[in-house]
């Protein structure tokens, strides 16, 4: 799981250059559905050593698809990035026993870790940046 945090970060910085500028970005990704085509991302927090930014889907079915949503931390002393809420599933614990009351697996955040990384790879390959925002200061 480190190493996918790792990889993540990197990824991250990749896709948001402008990170500490910047508070939000919206791409548009070459998907085969015209429903689900862009990805933002949004600065939640900023400190001297981290930022919290908020990963989403954006959809045009919002009224009854929810959107994927995770929210992940950026270790910049550390350089790496971790999944800290995926939905609405805050706290993710490294193990969990089988079965357990959420149903988790095992491995439930390596594998959330894993689907970041899939996903940022996604937009890496296949999107385009089609909003720059400005920060809000």
């Amino acid at each position: 799981m480190l190493g996918d945090c790792e990889i993540n970060y990197h990824r991250l910085i990749r896709l948001l250059p402008a990170l500490d500028d910047q508070d939000q970005w919206l791409f548009g990704v070459d998907a085969n559905s015209d429903q689900l085509r862009q990805v933002s991302i949004s600065v939640v927090e900023r400190s001297r050593y981290t930022t919290t930014v908020a990963v989403a889907q954006e959809s045009l079915l919002n009224d009854w698809v929810p959107k994927p949503t995770i929210t992940v931390r950026l270790y910049h002393d550390a350089q790496m990035a971790e999944v800290l809420s995926f939905q609405r599933n805050r706290y993710l614990r490294e193990r969990y026993e089988y079965p357990n009351d959420k149903m988790f697996q095992r491995d439930e955040k390596a594998q959330q870790n894993a689907f970041l990384g899939e996903w940022l790879e996604f937009c890496l390959r296949s999107g385009r940046a089609l909003v720059r925002f400005k920060s809000c200061d």
